[in-house]
């Protein structure tokens, strides 16, 4: 389970460094603001998805390093 939070940890780097990549230029104006300006909505590109999951996969990678560590125990004196 350790070497595979690992492998998550370091494949979410990759896929949000990826998505950095792709979604460089990426302007996007939230809908839930109260403003005038108009929304354009670019379909998948609205959003990115790809830096979002990536993150989601560094997660579940750290959660499994954490979940996996031994605990020490030990008597306090």
């Amino acid at each position: 389970m350790r070497n595979s939070g690992k492998v998550l940890i370091a494949l979410g780097v990759v896929i949000m460094l990826i998505g950095c990549y792709i979604f460089r230029n990426l302007n996007h104006v939230s809908a839930v603001d109260s403003h005038s300006w108009t929304i354009n909505l670019n379909g998948i590109n609205s959003f990115p998805w790809v830096i979002f999951s990536g993150f989601v996969i560094f997660m579940v990678g750290i959660s499994f390093v954490i979940a996996t560590t031994k605990e020490i125990h030990q008597r306090i004196s």
